[in-house]
């Protein structure tokens, strides 16, 4: 089910569409499966928690960046 999901995503990516992913789960299989997924799409993803809504970790494969936001 993961190889064809990242099949796909390599797919849209190909077709120009630009996968972004906003997170709050903190399973560790998780955060790989969508910092694998921005990697191929060259999106972005927002990983945060339910109890830090307002702020949120960044990180921009298109440019290759990772940074904190309050």
């Amino acid at each position: 089910m993961i190889a064809e999901t990242l099949k796909e995503v390599a797919n849209c990516r190909r077709s120009g569409i630009m996968i972004n992913t906003f997170m709050l789960a903190r399973d560790r299989a998780l955060v790989e499966f969508v910092q694998r997924v921005c990697e191929i799409s060259r999106g972005k993803a927002y990983f945060t928690s339910t109890m830090t809504l307002g702020q949120f970790i960044l990180m921009d494969f298109l440019r290759r960046k990772t940074r904190s936001v309050a």
